[in-house]
């Protein structure tokens, strides 16, 4: 008998024509999904890049609205300090010319001149030394002030935008140092 004629040989052969068909369709059904996984991998990228530039613009606008924010707090700041330094200024003048006033009374009328004459000295000097412990006030509060406020946003950015974090932070700091040389350049 010739293998053609075989009953076995042609099951094995029904059998691998059935495996090829199989084996056909299975090659198929994997290009179509690789196709589908290819079109979806795509979807999946620009729904990404989607969420990245939202994600970019909510951060923009929170950065806006925490400049609008903490301006006015650190007006308010700005505000209490001169207050406290006008206070202080008009106390410590006060003091000066009631102590002024004790010495002249005591004095002789030359020693009166001496007086009159370093008193002038010595109140610029106090005043520029006040002036520079207020401001260095100022700058500790200012600084704390803006941590303090800043310290919830960067914890978001650093769950959800490190770059923005980082440029976010950039920008307060220059901010903040921008504003302490408008207040150093008002003070002096």
């Amino acid at each position: 008998m010739s293998d053609s004629t075989n009953p076995e040989f042609k099951r094995e052969q029904q059998q691998a024509g059935e495996a090829f068909r199989k084996v056909t369709e299975i090659r198929q059904k994997l290009d179509i999904l690789a196709e589908h996984v290819e079109s979806r991998k795509e979807a999946l990228e620009e729904e990404i890049q989607e969420h990245l530039h939202e994600s970019l613009a909510n951060a923009r606008d929170s950065m806006e609205r925490i400049e609008e924010n903490i301006a006015p707090k650190v007006e308010k700041a700005i505000r209490t300090k001169m207050e406290e330094i006008d206070r202080k200024m008009v106390r410590m003048n006060e003091d000066g010319l009631e102590a002024v006033r004790e010495e002249l009374v005591k004095a002789t009328p030359e020693l009166t001149k001496t007086i009159l004459e370093d008193l002038d000295k010595l109140v610029a000097k106090n005043t520029r030394f006040v002036k520079m412990e207020i401001l260095s006030e100022i700058k500790e509060e200012l600084n704390k002030s803006v941590q303090s406020a800043i310290a919830p946003i960067n914890d978001k950015l650093e769950k959800d935008l490190p770059v923005s974090k980082t440029l976010s932070i950039s920008a307060l700091v220059l901010s903040g140092v921008a504003l302490l040389g408008m207040i150093w350049l008002a003070v002096k």
